[in-house]
């Protein structure tokens, strides 16, 4: 019997796609549905499409819906969000289960949920979106590359870096997450070494520097040595060692982070001092293949301490005893919500 092939997607339904996979992750950022935005209103095809797979995706999600529903019976509002919905489908489908696979399979099959819906469940896993990128990690997951040149590259979870090694350049551009490079230096022949980002550039001086993409700027620490930031409006300034900055397309800016400790993730370690609750969060989403909600009031918490990126269970745990906020988790953890007590 001939295998039957799946028709390919036209480039804007398969954009469409994407959108549908980054609008459900629980990730976008100001600056993505900014973007979101732009696209719908470029052109009357793209909203037309948009309408007609989210309408899909909400319609099939009826059944996964009711199956998520509470036990006192009652009923889910409807504007919660996508993610909430397939996390509780996850935990309704875990109950009838025994192992991961029936218990994918199995919430897969609740209502027919689409293949779009899987989508959304298998970017959890790996980022879809960055699946053509050069180099990248999937959730949970650090990786030591070697690159053309010899020097090394170390990305965190859920990081994507293109490559552009030439005669008379050496760039990598980061996509998503984070990396830390140790670059060889600009000798014997060597171009000069630089990392690139939407927001400028970063040219290596020295050798060890790690740079991290988040919402509407790039963070860099360095490690050894030092390096020259560039942003995309032509501000420049030189970062020494030890020292950290962070840069958007038009400013740079000197801040007293210590890069040392951002860059503990390298030894699967979430070093906090007095940030933002939901910058913790959003650290340890890139470590959990699940869905983790969290409201804006205990989004503005101030966290201290050490935490291992690699239980993130544990994470949750300490966090619910030492901060004023309820931590609910669902079966198995596909679903873990966080609100101010």
């Amino acid at each position: 019997m001939p295998v039957r092939s799946e028709p390919a997607l036209d480039p804007i339904s398969e954009a469409a796609v994407d959108w549908l996979v980054q609008y459900h992750s629980g990730q976008m950022t100001q600056a993505d549905h900014r973007r979101h935005h732009a696209w719908l209103a470029a052109h009357p095809q793209h909203q037309a499409i948009w309408q007609r797979l989210s309408s899909s995706l909400h319609a099939q999600f009826g059944a996964a819906r009711e199956a998520a529903l509470p036990q006192d019976g009652a009923v889910l509002p409807a504007a919660t969000p996508m993610g909430d919905v397939m996390g509780k489908a996850l935990a309704h489908a875990q109950r009838r289960g025994t192992d991961r696979r029936r218990m994918l399979s199995g919430a897969l099959a609740l209502g027919g949920i689409s293949a779009t819906a899987a989508l959304v469940l298998a970017d959890r896993q790996t980022p879809l979106r960055q699946m053509a990128a050069d180099l990248r990690t999937g959730t949970g997951e650090r990786h030591t590359f070697t690159l053309p040149d010899g020097s090394a590259l170390l990305l965190d979870a859920r990081s994507a870096v293109d490559l552009d090694f030439a005669a008379g350049h050496r760039r990598l551009r980061l996509r998503q997450g984070a990396l830390l490079v140790q670059a060889r230096p600009a000798t014997q022949g060597l171009a000069p070494f630089e990392v690139l980002s939407p927001h400028g550039r970063i040219q290596a001086l020295g050798t060890r520097f790690h740079v991290r993409l988040a919402e509407g700027h790039t963070r860099v620490g360095m490690l050894e040595h030092a390096s020259q930031l560039y942003s995309s409006s032509g501000a420049t300034e030189r970062l020494g060692e030890g020292r950290s900055a962070h840069f958007d397309a038009s400013t740079i800016t000197l801040d007293d982070a210590n890069p040392q400790a951002a860059a503990a993730w390298q030894r699967g370690m979430l070093e906090v001092h007095n940030q933002p609750l939901g910058e913790v969060v959003q650290a340890l989403r890139a470590y959990r293949a699940g869905f983790v909600r969290i409201s804006p009031q205990a989004a503005a918490l101030r966290v201290y301490g050490n935490y291992a990126l690699d239980d993130s269970d544990r994470v949750f745990d300490a966090l619910a005893g030492t901060l004023p906020i309820s931590v609910r988790v669902y079966q198995r953890g596909w679903l873990v919500v966080i609100d101010v007590a």
